[in-house]
């Protein structure tokens, strides 16, 4: 009794601790200057047979280095009006896909310019933000330039995707919910098409978001030099999970591409994508990423409508891809490597259906060094 009155009293006249000061917010300057460049270098094993810009027969080449990117991104992020825009030279690496340098006529940098965004935005209250401009799409899971994603190769999914297009949107938010809607041209038609595209996100949780995004231009719109088939209605069901040091972002992408004799798309032509991107930091400096993707086509082996192939190996055909990019990054510098196998399967045998050179695979492996401030 007397060890516990004493305890009790040493307890009472001991200072209370202090609370834990609550956390100040980082400010946000008015205008902040962005940027990322970076060198890498591919080398492919059973090259495509088609799709290589800078080679007379359209043979990739096994070995290439170059820029992955180049960009600088100047932000005015405060007051009413405000803008945003990038500059520079960038690359689309895709798994299964040709590589063509940077600065490529009708690839890469010269796809959407050497100005691939630039918005002005409107920002009456913290609710409401009105932009019109260039700008990335809201679909998917990967970004438009390779710093900004996991892997340095973008996947299936993205080449199946919007990147950017030009138009104006609307963007509402409050408290865990989020509202986006946009008119623009879609796969960038310009004024061959307008689309309609849009995002609803539910953020139950700083670790959890839900998103669904869509888009759906018009049924004639033609193909462009970003995108073969133009018309695809998208539907693409989105998750974004923090577990601790693991990140998931798996999505569910539906893709249809309608009808349209003025095309020549005899025939309603459909896509599934399942893919499950992830990333773990072991600290501040390492990492490894993932990415699982299964990609299906509703047509079968020599459908001739112009339509019937959405995954670029061939009508009928279906693929999986697989990537690892272990990553190292101090300061503003960051160190990047990566194993990617694509295998295709369903195509029509002597097919000069393009990507893949002899075989029904493809590896790749990728070293990439940079930096991004």
């Amino acid at each position: 009794m007397l060890l516990a009155f004493l305890l009790a009293t040493v307890a009472a006249m001991s200072p209370s601790p202090s609370p834990a000061p609550t956390p100040t917010p980082t400010p946000v300057p008015a205008y902040s200057v962005d940027g990322a460049f970076s060198l890498y270098y591919v080398h492919t094993n059973n090259v495509n047979a088609t799709g290589a810009l800078d080679t007379p027969s359209g043979v990739d080449l096994a070995n290439r280095t170059d820029n992955s990117e180049a960009l600088l991104t100047l932000s005015k992020n405060a007051g009413v009006l405000r803008f945003s825009l990038t500059g520079g030279a960038y690359a689309f690496p895709v798994v299964g896909q040709a590589i063509n340098p940077t600065t490529q006529p009708s690839s890469n940098s010269c796809l959407y310019g050497f100005v691939p965004l630039a918005a002005v935005q409107y920002v009456p209250s913290t609710h409401l933000t009105v932009s019109v401009g260039k700008q990335s799409t809201l679909l998917g899971q990967e970004s438009a330039f390779t710093a900004q994603n996991l892997n340095v190769q973008r996947g299936l999914g993205f080449a199946l995707e919007p990147t950017i297009s030009r138009g104006g949107r609307a963007i509402y938010t409050n408290g865990k919910f989020t509202g986006d809607l946009e008119y623009n041209d879609g796969y960038y038609s310009g004024n061959g098409g307008r689309a309609i595209e849009g995002l609803v996100g539910w953020a139950p949780s700083a670790a959890t978001n839900v998103q669904f995004a869509f888009i759906a231009p018009g049924g004639n719109t033609p193909g462009n030099v970003t995108a073969s088939v133009a018309n695809k209605r998208e539907y693409d069901l989105m998750l974004t999970q923090q577990v601790g040091k693991l990140l998931l972002l798996p999505y569910l992408l539906f893709a249809n591409t309608p009808a349209s004799p003025k095309l020549g798309y005899t025939r309603s032509e459909n896509a599934l994508v399942a893919v499950l991107l992830a990333n773990y930091a072991f600290g501040n400096a390492y990492s490894i990423a993932g990415r699982y993707e299964a990609f299906t086509q509703s047509s079968a082996a020599g459908d001739s409508s112009l339509n019937a192939d959405l995954l670029g190996f061939g009508a009928g055909s279906n693929a999986t891809s697989w990537t690892i990019t272990p990553a190292y990054k101090v300061n503003t510098f960051f160190a990047r490597a990566e194993y990617s196998l694509v295998n295709v399967t369903g195509f029509k045998p002597g097919l000069a259906f393009g990507p893949l050179g002899t075989g029904a695979n493809q590896s790749r492996v990728v070293v990439e060094l940079g930096v991004q401030f």
